[in-house]
C-alpha cells in the first residue's frame, strides 16, 4: 500500500535538495511508519529555508512531498490567507487520493477540518491520531472540540489518543509518541548504570535539571525560572538547562540576566535529537511545567536515559510517572510546589528510591520504542480493515 499523510508539521527544502523540518522526532516518526509501506506521501506546509534554525532532513527515498501554504495565526490578514488556501486543501486533497490508499490524517489543525470532510464524503480508507489533550480543558478551542467530535462519531477508522485507555470509544486507542529506538535504549544502558552508581555512592549533592518544549506561555518555562529564584534563596545548588525555540525565548534571556542566574541558568535554544541526547547524559531529572499537553514526548525520553521526571501533575502525568513510582509531581498552580518537590528530592529522598525511579523508568520506556510504535499502528491498521 501507499500511505497518504496529511499532518501541519511545517517543512522546508534545504540548499542541497534534502527535505527538513525543525520537528526532529516527527521526521524519525514518519520514517519508522513508512517501512510498513511501499511508499509515503507527505502533505503539508512548506517554508523558505532559515539557515538560523536547527532542522533535521528526511533519509528514506520513498518519502515523497505534496507543498501546501503555511497558513495561520491569529490577524484578520492571517484568516483572509487560511480561507485563500482551502481551495488549494481541496485540489491538494483530490491529487492525493489518486495517488495513495490509505489516509493517515493527524489532529487537531485547521487543515484537516477540510480533510476529514473530503474523504469521508468519498469513502477512503483513513486513520487518524489526536496529538492534542485528548480529555476535555475548559478554555479549549471550539476547532479542538469540533475535530474531537468527529473523530469520537463519524470517523470511518481507528483513532490513537493519548490517554490511559479506559472508555476510550469504539474506534479509539490509547496510543503514545515516541521519540527513540530499540538500538538507542540499549546504547544508554550503561552509562544508566554509571548514573546509579553515582547515585548509591554520592547522592544529589547538586540538582541538575532539563526542561524541553516550545519556549512559549503554555509550556510555562516561567515558572520554573520563578523556582530557581527560591532555589538561590534557600541556597540549595543546582543547573538548569532550558532547550528549545519560541516566542519567549528572549524574554528568559533577559530574566536570566536580570536575576543575575547565567552561572546556573542556560537558555541553550534549539538542538536535533543527537544533541539533545547529549544533553540528557548531563542531567537527573526533567522538569515540565506545561499547563496543558497531550502527550509528554520528554519524560519519555528522560527514561531512555535514566533521569527522573518532575512534572505539572496535567493531564497523562501521574500515568508517566506511576502515581510517584517513576517520578515526581507538582501543582504548577501553587508558586510554591515545584520549589517543595525540588527541596523534597534534595534534602530527604533516599538514593534507593532515585534508583528504583530510574530503573522503573527504563523498564516503561522499553515499550515506548519507535519499532513498538509503528508495528502497533500497522497491525491495527490491517486488522481494521481487513
Amino acid at each position: 500500500m501507499i500511505l497518504g499523510l496529511i499532518s501541519d508539521c511545517v517543512h522546508t527544502k534545504t540548499p542541497e535538495g534534502k527535505i527538513a523540518s525543525e520537528n526532529h522526532i516527527y521526521i524519525r516518526q514518519m520514517q519508522a511508519l513508512n517501512q510498513y509501506f511501499e511508499g509515503m506521501v507527505i502533505c503539508c506546509p512548506f517554508v523558505e529555508y532559515n539557515p538560523s534554525k536547527v532542522v533535521s532532513v528526511y533519509e528514506s527515498p520513498s518519502i515523497s512531498f505534496m507543498p501546501l501554504p503555511n497558513v495561520g495565526g491569529d490577524t484578520i490578514n492571517d484568516k483572509f490567507k487560511l480561507l485563500a488556501a482551502i481551495p488549494v486543501w481541496f485540489r491538494s486533497f483530490y491529487q492525493l487520493n489518486k495517488q495513495v490508499d490509505i489516509v493517515y490524517q493527524r489532529f487537531p489543525n485547521n487543515l484537516n477540518i477540510p480533510g476529514f470532510l473530503f474523504f469521508y464524503i468519498i469513502r477512503k480508507k483513513v486513520f487518524a491520531t489526536y496529538t492534542g489533550t485528548w480529555p476535555e480543558e475548559a478554555n479549549q478551542p471550539i476547532t479542538y472540540r469540533l475535530q474531537k467530535w468527529l473523530l469520537k462519531n463519524l470517523f470511518r477508522g481507528p483513532v490513537w489518543v493519548y490517554a490511559n485507555g479506559e472508555n476510550l470509544g469504539r474506534n479509539i486507542f490509547a496510543g503514545f509518541s515516541p521519540s527513540y529506538t530499540w538500538r538507542e535504549w540499549d546504547e544508554e544502558t550503561e552509562q544508566v548504570a554509571q548514573r546509579i552508581e553515582r547515585l548509591q555512592q554520592q547522592g544529589i549533592s547538586m540538582l541538575k535539571m532539563v526542561s524541553v518544549g516550545t519556549l512559549n506561555a503554555n509550556k510555562n518555562q516561567m515558572y520554573i525560572l520563578n523556582t530557581c529564584l527560591l532555589l538561590r534563596q534557600t541556597g540549595i545548588p543546582f543547573q538548569l538547562s532550558l532547550v528549545g525555540e519560541g516566542p519567549l525565548k528572549e524574554s528568559y534571556r533577559q530574566f536570566v540576566k536580570e536575576n543575575h542566574l547565567e552561572n546556573q541558568v542556560t537558555v541553550v535554544g534549539g538542538l536535533n535529537y543527537q544533541q539533545l541526547r547529549v544533553l540528557y547524559r548531563k542531567h537527573d531529572f526533567v522538569v515540565q511545567a506545561a499547563i496543558s499537553e497531550g502527550f509528554g514526548k520528554v519524560p519519555i525520553e528522560g527514561f531512555f536515559h535514566g533521569l527522573i521526571p518532575v512534572l505539572n501533575q496535567s493531564a497523562l502525568a501521574p500515568y508517566m510517572v506511576d502515581n510517584g513510582k517513576r517520578g515526581f509531581l507538582f501543582d504548577a498552580t501553587d508558586s510554591g510546589s515545584l520549589f517543595q518537590s525540588l527541596k523534597h528530592i534534595y534534602s530527604t529522598s533516599p538514593a534507593q528510591l532515585l534508583q528504583d525511579m530510574i530503573s522503573g523508568g527504563r523498564i516503561f520506556a522499553q515499550t515506548q520504542t519507535l519499532e513498538n510504535w509503528a508495528e502497533g499502528y500497522y497491525k491495527k491498521i490491517t486488522e481494521y480493515f481487513g
